[in-house]
């Protein structure tokens, strides 16, 4: 066998690391993993940098073995409880941090993604007292107390989470998790959000965007084909391209709005007040997003603005949303470069211009690794991919018959 630097070979992973070259850091610990002493604190520390690198399988094989060996060990346990976060099992994931406090009470990760994770299981009760001991643990640390707020926020207490907002954005002025819970709180507060009353309202055009060459033309084939098989309605179905070929007939082609901004920025575009031809109400995905349920639903939903919450901070997610033609022209109006180079992307900039938008109902439309991972829940209408993996990476077997 030869003889190899564990030492230096894991220096050069986390060089690689840093530099965002997750395919040669990945391929650094696949030549050094075999080298590994079983029950050392290098197998354990592989498995937490394959975790970060997003290799779950291999770290969760690393992470397993490191815990036979030193089942006390609760930073084992906080990763086991990250890799069932990002595989939709949230009850083991909440039993993991749970173990690793019961050996640490004072490991503040732990204490924070229990806190997070009762959240995501909806027991909002028990997430408020958890986050509370978190924010006790690391006071002057911000991610607690935006988890917090966020909790506040959704257990419609006000008054508490535009105090712990507050208070966010007097120990970093400018953050925008504040500037959006802020915002939102105060459209909750004012009624200024309204609720869907009717749900027979006229059926929504389809509409998607393919700028540029990251989506090829199969991807909105595959979209209008998801949307036909999911909906008993006679769809309209429009792609806003700068290059239509390879669209399959029945696809209705429309220039870019603005002539095409970068990436998802294209989203605010269709924000405008003159937008023209998409008809008076329009329900927009994102070219990745897996189809599971009908959407007739979605289609006939009676809300000027209606789109996904964000899960994991306050906010929206922009993957899936129905929009009244030129009701929130503001997100278009007040768009510039200089708000696409402050802000993170068009997700947060539609929660500040916007955020008397209404919710999905509950379930809806899901992230996959946080509810679909295993497989969507029953009443999920649309799942949404962010980051690694994408749907054509199949990894889980229900999507190879929902995404063709």
């Amino acid at each position: 066998m030869p003889k190899i630097n564990l030492h230096d070979e894991l220096s050069r992973a986390l060089r690689y690391d840093e530099r965002g070259e997750i395919t040669e850091a990945v391929a650094c610990l696949d030549g050094i993993v075999r080298f590994l002493p079983e029950g050392s604190a290098y197998q354990k520390f592989v498995g937490q940098l394959y975790q970060r690198l997003g290799e779950d399988e291999k770290s969760l094989t690393l992470i397993m073995a490191a815990l036979e060996q030193t089942p006390n060990d609760p930073d084992l346990h906080l990763c086991l409880g990250y890799h069932n976060i990002d595989n939709s099992l949230l009850e083991i994931a909440a039993e993991n941090f749970n173990a690793a406090l019961r050996l640490d009470p004072s490991l503040k990760a732990a204490q924070l993604y229990l806190g997070r994770t009762q959240g995501f299981l909806g027991d909002l009760a028990n997430a408020e007292k958890s986050l509370i001991k978190a924010v006790a643990l690391d006071p002057d640390e911000l991610e607690p107390h935006i988890q917090l707020a966020h909790i506040l926020l959704r257990r419609n207490k006000f008054d508490q989470a535009r105090q712990k907002f507050s208070q966010v954005d007097e120990m970093a002025p400018g953050n925008r998790m504040a500037e959006i819970g802020l915002k939102r709180v105060n459209a909750l507060s004012t009624s200024l959000v309204k609720t869907a009353t009717n749900a027979q309202a006229d059926p929504a055009t389809v509409a998607c965007i393919k700028q540029g060459t990251k989506y090829g033309p199969e991807y909105v084939n595959r979209l209008q084909s998801m949307a036909r098989r999911n909906s008993e309605v006679d769809l309209r179905f429009v792609c806003f391209t700068d290059d239509p070929s390879g669209l399959n007939d029945g696809i209705e082609v429309l220039p870019l709005p603005d002539g095409g901004f970068q990436g998802w920025w294209n989203k605010v575009s269709l924000f405008r007040d003159d937008l023209a031809d998409i008809g008076e109400k329009f329900l927009y995905f994102d070219l990745d997003v897996v189809l599971t349920g009908n959407i007739d639903q979605m289609l006939r939903y009676d809300s000027d603005f209606a789109i996904m919450d964000n899960d994991y901070v306050p906010g929206f997610n922009t993957s899936v949303f129905i929009l009244k033609t030129g009701s929130r022209p503001d997100v278009r109006a007040n768009f510039s470069q200089t708000i696409a180079n402050e802000y993170d992307g068009d997700q947060d900039w539609v929660a500040v211009m916007a955020p008397d938008a209404e919710l999905w109902p509950d379930m809806w439309c899901v992230p996959y690794r946080l509810r679909a991972a295993q497989k969507p829940p029953t009443i999920t209408k649309v799942v949404v991919f962010s980051g690694r993996p994408n749907p054509e990476d199949y990894p889980s077997e229900w999507i190879s018959t929902s995404w063709c």
